[in-house]
């Protein structure tokens, strides 16, 4: 298999990360592309992607596999050892819902400052948005407190046990690096739980 990923963007990262907690990131050939210096719209990328987006997984027979939930959820059949997406039907929702929470409430709004509010990010949004970047900043830091106080009442965001979700969190927290973001600072439960993340086979 061929990964298509850009180390430090969300998105792909998801991926890597998920194949290093299950051990696993030596079953894929990695293909890392450059963003920022337009790779993926590449002619030959667009021949894998057409969207110009990463994450894609390349399979064996020429299957292509693009977002990363989609990916991460392939991988799961494939290497369902330590499970991260649920082992029972409910479980299994639990986490999807949790994972989907991050990914609306937090991912979004860090993208939006990002992309909208740093001066790198121009090569992917030629026209940016100062207000939004500013709204997007707000967001961010009302969903850390939410988190915050998630965290209050459980180990891990969607229960008893490290899953999918967190991964999706803790890129969350890397990605918001850029702007100098924190999530941690001034916040206990996410302070703790962000130390015992870095321990973790995704952070090394």
């Amino acid at each position: 298999m061929k990964l298509y990923s850009a180390q430090g963007a969300p998105n792909p990262d998801r991926v890597t990360f998920f194949l290093k907690e299950k051990g696993k990131l030596g079953a894929v050939d990695i293909v890392e592309l450059k963003l920022l210096e337009g790779d993926h719209r590449k002619d030959d990328y667009k021949q894998v992607n057409p969207l110009m987006r990463v994450p894609s997984l390349e399979l064996d027979d020429g299957t292509v596999l693009g977002e990363s939930r989609a990916i991460c959820t392939y991988l799961e059949g494939l290497f369902p050892e330590p499970n991260l997406m649920g082992e029972t039907p409910l479980e299994r929702a639990q986490i999807e819902m949790w994972d989907r929470r991050v990914e609306l409430m937090l991912m979004g709004s860090i993208a939006g400052w990002f992309r909208h509010g740093h001066p790198a990010a121009a090569a992917l949004e030629p026209v940016q948005c100062k207000e939004w970047s500013a709204l997007c900043e707000k967001a961010t830091l009302k969903t850390a407190d939410y988190f915050d106080r998630v965290l209050g009442e459980t180990e891990f965001v969607a229960g008893s046990r490290f899953t999918n979700a967190d991964i999706t969190l803790f890129i969350c927290m890397a990605f918001g690096r850029y702007m100098q973001f924190k999530a941690w600072d001034g916040r206990k439960n996410l302070a703790r739980w962000y130390d015992q993340m870095k321990e973790r086979p995704m952070a090394q």
